[in-house]
């Protein structure tokens, strides 16, 4: 079963391809949005492996967080923005 969002960003990849060459000037917010899309569907796969490789709650908790961290840490390094400071300045509207 397909989930209610997959068409959703279906369109979105599509819409971001056929702009590819061109610069959008996203805002930080834009770029929040993207990272909270992207990690939740990150989580939901490596939940999927680890699953499937019978890792316990406790380690599929600790593997979440590292990788969290290792996102933060790679954002931080090629935009210089820290993501704790832009979820402190999101605006959801």
């Amino acid at each position: 079963m397909k989930n209610q969002y997959e068409p959703i960003l279906k369109e979105i990849a599509l819409g971001m391809l056929e702009t590819a060459e061109i610069k959008l000037n996203f805002s930080n917010d834009a770029l929040l949005d993207a990272i909270l899309i992207f990690q939740t569907v990150f989580v939901d796969k490596v939940f999927d492996c680890m699953q499937e490789d019978g890792s316990s709650q406790d380690d599929q908790l600790k593997m979440i967080e590292t990788a969290g961290n290792e996102l933060r840490k790679l954002i931080h390094t090629y935009t210089g923005l820290d993501t704790h400071k832009l979820v402190n300045n999101y605006d959801p509207l």
